[in-house]
């Protein structure tokens, strides 16, 4: 058997011969209603004709793939156009049904701006602001996809109850569903209420759309629900459950970073404990004692000892060299111009002098047993005694000055000798106290660093450092996205029904124009 091509090429390719070949009759009756008749004149179509009858070859074969021309699928179209019409109205009957049964979806909308950087509220923050370009970019992308993440959706579920809504659960039917009389979903599951759970998250996730446009920091989010009032709700919903899982991620970190900082903490102070105390129990045997300023008693006591030993020896110089001069003017005590001097040898310097005086003038004047220059006389004597014990009091006063200089001295030098050797031995203990001491400051400062970090970020954990906002709140849409409207959907069903009522007509005389073909074949041979 030969198919249709291969049969018009074969017929093409034989050259039409009228020799030996049976011609095959047909009338114009017959071949009228199938081949159409192109504008040509009438010697040519004659000429056609008697070449398409005399092909032995396609004879033989069967029949000839026909040729089709615009004129003939009109013929067919107006053949068959109640069939079109049918069709079209079958689509556009259907059309309306599917607008006026179908589930109507109303998209709604909102745009959040999501900052390259959170907001710089404490100067030792623990994330550090990204300044590269590229990373800002992945931050956003990355929050992009947390948009739609399972713990946002959650928060959705569980903020609007979507677990116990028909639409969401997987229970609502449909009137296809109700017809047919299809189970509802999840009737036997062992665990109700979480396969409702699971089944609001996929039905969320599905209708959630997230995109960021480019060279922006804008996400618009889209979701779409059956009611426009509940589009609303599940917009703004979603992005404040976006904004709260951001927060919520953040103060996760900080809590994390907290833990790590504790962790160590009791081990840091005990550390830190037990340097202190080795550093009190060292000095404590050593009898090392500091100052305010840090320096040692001992070094102390020496500067002051030294401080007192320099005063001393100044007043001990001082003494010996009054005593001395004091000694040397011992037999000028009647001078009144000698160093020994006092209230008490002045007067009586003053009554020597008056009298020395009296007892010249009487002198010249009496003999020497006049009674009154023997009384004169003897009063002297008694003023040269009382002379003579008020400079031994003196010389002896300076003495005992002299004496206590030199044993202030004596005992300053001592003292100044025994701290000596005390600050030798402290400073030989001090370097192994200084070693204590680096290291009770620096386990000292460790810990307090850990400490202050840790209460740092504790308190971060209470503030909200995100920098994101809702820059368009979502509102009611003013029709639905899906399906089109139903005079849309009459004329595109319309539309469709008539096409395929076209490609049907067309096919029924293509059918048509074989059949006839096939029977003219058969009838000659």
């Amino acid at each position: 058997m030969y198919t249709l091509q291969e049969l018009a090429q074969k017929a093409k390719a034989t050259p039409a011969s009228g020799r030996g070949a049976e011609a095959v009759v047909r009338t114009d009756a017959e071949i009228q209603p199938d081949i159409a008749v192109s504008p040509k004149s009438a010697t040519q179509a004659s000429r056609d004709k008697a070449t398409m009858y005399n092909d032995d070859t396609a004879v033989q074969q069967g029949w000839v793939f026909p040729a089709i021309g615009v004129s003939t699928i009109i013929n067919w179209l107006l053949r068959y156009w109640w069939l079109i019409l049918l069709l079209a109205a079958l689509g556009a009957a259907i059309g309306i049904g599917f607008g006026k049964t179908a589930k109507p979806r109303f998209n709604a909308g909102t745009d959040i701006l999501v900052a390259p950087s959170n907001l710089q509220l404490v100067p030792n923050d623990v994330y550090v602001p990204s300044v590269q370009a590229e990373s800002q970019l992945m931050d956003i992308e990355s929050k992009l996809r947390l948009l739609t993440s399972g713990n946002v959706l959650q928060r959705v579920v569980d903020e609007l109850k979507l677990q116990d809504d028909p639409e969401f659960n997987g229970t609502q039917t449909g009137l296809l569903s109700g017809i047919l009389g299809g189970a509802k979903k999840n009737a036997d599951s062992a665990n109700p209420e979480q396969a409702k759970n699971i089944a609001a998250l996929r039905e969320l996730s599905s209708r959630i759309e997230a995109r960021r446009p480019e060279r922006s920091y804008l996400i618009n989010l889209t979701v779409w629900a059956q009611e426009p009032e509940k589009a609303v709700l599940l917009a703004n919903a979603t992005a404040k459950a976006f904004q709260e899982e951001v927060a919520q991620n953040e103060q996760d970190g900080a809590a994390r970073a907290s833990r790590a900082l504790t962790e160590p903490l009791n081990e840091l102070k005990k550390a830190a404990t037990e340097a202190e105390m080795k550093v009190a129990q060292f000095r404590n045997a050593q009898g090392l004692q500091t100052s305010n300023a840090g320096e040692l008693v001992s070094t102390q006591s020496l500067t002051q000892i030294n401080t007192q030993l320099v005063a001393a020896l100044t007043r001990q110089a001082e003494a010996k060299s009054r005593y001395d001069e004091l000694t040397s003017a011992n037999n000028q005590a009647l001078d009144p111009s000698s160093t020994l001097q006092s209230p008490t040898l002045t007067a009586l310097r003053t009554q020597y002098a008056t009298l020395k005086q009296r007892l010249d003038a009487m002198a010249m004047t009496y003999g020497s047993l006049y009674p009154e220059l023997v009384s004169t006389q003897s009063q002297i004597a008694g003023l040269q005694t009382q002379i003579a014990q008020e400079t031994s009091r003196i010389l002896r006063a300076a003495k005992l000055d002299l004496d206590q200089a030199n044993s202030v001295v004596e005992t300053l030098r001592r003292q100044t000798e025994a701290a000596r050797s005390a600050v030798s031995l402290d400073t030989d203990a001090q370097v192994t106290l200084n070693d204590l001491e680096r290291d009770r400051l620096a386990t000292t400062a460790l810990y307090q660093t850990y400490l202050t970090r840790a209460q740092e970020i504790a308190q971060r954990q209470q503030i909200d450092a995100t920098n994101i906002r809702i820059v368009s709140t979502a509102l009611p849409p003013k029709s639905r996205s899906w399906p089109p409207g139903t005079a849309v959907l009459a004329v595109a069903g319309a539309v469709v029904g008539g096409g395929l009522g076209s490609a049907l007509a067309m096919l029924l005389g293509f059918v048509g124009l074989m059949r006839a073909q096939r029977r003219a074949a058969y009838a000659v041979n």
